[in-house]
């Protein structure tokens, strides 16, 4: 009796094609494919289709085996994950991971070996090549990042081994986006001794490679409350986008991860949405409890009708192109001291010679009457260099030896380049040997400097 008042209810309302269609309560919506989805409850499955602004009804078909007791058990069919593997073929997946369950030729059997494992809540069941996934969760007061995969063989769950850099301290209520052979994993809590910690940063897991990549760091309206992820609703929309919202709020964002773009529209209408809606094509599908909570409501609205576009940002500050900007940064900071020290090697300082003062740089230094003699004697010479003999005739003194006199030359030399490089940076007198015979000594003027005597 009780199944055929449930059947009478789905007919009653499933004539209603242009206006809202109602439900038993606990509905689960799957997406089919652009066009339709089903209605699974703990009964049977509803199936529809969508045409312009309106939901049609296809059909509704009891299961033909009674549902395995642990569904039964839960109240409501909605508490369970699911994700559809083919047109025919939905699995579903219990709280916390381990017990899988398949439709499949009107009916839902359990498929797995296993136990309920319960480490795994809030993680990510997909599908991809065929094959069914659970990526990250929480369970027994911390959260994972692990990667286990059914095995159709043994009906039991493989851990998969993972490679790269993945988010260490776990994956818990994340969103996640699969585009191809990567599945981007951002805007997640890590739970420590059942306390949450919010990763600002982008993940790319490469399915292929089964490598973990950490990109940049999340867009800040994706801010750190925790409160904000009990009251927000992701779904998965298209094969690479991603519609993320508050429960209340006129605004939502649609995630683009491989083109490293939110943008944020406007639409007043969607701001009663709840979290277990669905997309079919570009149309927002859910249910609502009626006024008395007696029975679910479905009900259709068109995504963009109406929405006005407010903003387009970055995702994240993507590492790999801070890393082009830094190295090109750098190369160019390398360029520059490269070119900076060739100018410094070629530059020429022009200094002026007076009576008692040798002038440049904008600064001035006192000399003696040694020290002007010597510039002078450089600065007049051919070529501004003066062979040995010369500053020893002038510092010779025949009271003194030989010797003597040498070092008496040597140190009015020295005393004027230590004066010089104090004061300018710069020595002024250089020491070589003469060319024609290297047993001679010559000085000559630094090569940078242009001396001229007022």
């Amino acid at each position: 009796m009780k199944r055929f008042g449930l059947i009478f209810f789905f007919l009653a309302f499933a004539i209603k094609l242009n206006s809202q269609i109602e439900m038993p309560k606990g509905q689960l919506l799957v997406t089919k494919d652009s066009l339709s989805f089903y209605s699974f409850s703990l009964n049977g499955v509803a199936s529809f289709v969508v045409e312009n602004d309106s939901i049609k009804a296809i059909s509704y078909k009891e299961y033909s085996k009674t549902i395995p007791k642990e569904i039964a058990n839960l109240e409501s069919i909605n508490r369970l994950k699911a994700v559809k593997n083919s047109i025919d073929e939905v699995y579903f997946l219990y709280p916390g991971g381990g017990l899988l369950f398949q439709y499949k030729n009107e009916a839902i059997e359990r498929i797995d070996n296993s136990f309920p494992h319960r480490n795994q809540f809030s993680g990510h069941f997909f599908s991809y090549k065929n094959e069914i996934y659970l990526l990250g969760g929480y369970g027994y007061w911390k959260s994972n990042s692990i990667l286990t995969k059914f095995n159709f063989t043994s009906k039991e769950w493989d851990f998969v081994e993972t490679f790269g850099i993945a988010p260490k301290l776990g994956i818990n209520d994340g969103s996640f986006v699969l585009d191809n052979d990567i599945l981007y994993v951002f805007d997640f809590y890590q739970k420590i001794e059942d306390v949450d910690n919010k990763n600002d940063d982008l993940f790319e897991f490469d399915l292929k490679t089964l490598t973990w990549t950490q990109k940049g760091v999340l867009n800040k309206l994706f801010y750190n409350d925790i409160q904000r992820k009990t009251f927000e609703i992701n779904i998965p929309y298209d094969t690479n986008k991603y519609l993320h919202k508050h429960f209340n709020s006129d605004e939502f964002l649609i995630i683009e991860p491989s083109k490293n773009l939110v943008s944020t529209y406007s639409k007043p209408d969607l701001n009663i949405i709840r979290d277990n809606a669905i997309m079919v094509g570009s149309k927002i599908i859910y249910s609502q409890l009626s006024g008395d909570r007696s029975f679910e409501t479905l009900i259709i609205k068109d995504l963009y009708d109406g929405s006005v576009l407010v903003d387009e940002a970055y995702l994240s500050n993507d590492f790999d192109l801070f890393l082009t900007y830094f190295v090109g940064v750098g190369i160019f900071c390398l360029l520059l001291i490269v070119f900076t020290i060739f100018k410094f090697k070629n530059d020429t300082f022009y200094f002026v010679l007076n009576r008692e003062t040798v002038n440049g740089l904008n600064k001035s230094l006192k000399i003696t009457s040694d020290d002007k003699f010597i510039l002078e004697l450089l600065s007049n010479a051919n070529n501004n260099q003066i062979d040995n003999v010369y500053f020893l005739n002038y510092f010779k003194d025949s009271s003194l030896s030989n010797d003597a006199n040498i070092k008496r030359k040597n140190k009015a030399i020295a005393d004027l380049n230590t004066k010089f490089l104090e004061k300018f940076g710069l020595y002024i007198i250089e020491k070589t040997s003469s060319k024609t015979d290297s047993r001679q000594v010559v000085y000559k003027l630094n090569p940078k400097i242009i001396l001229k005597s007022s």
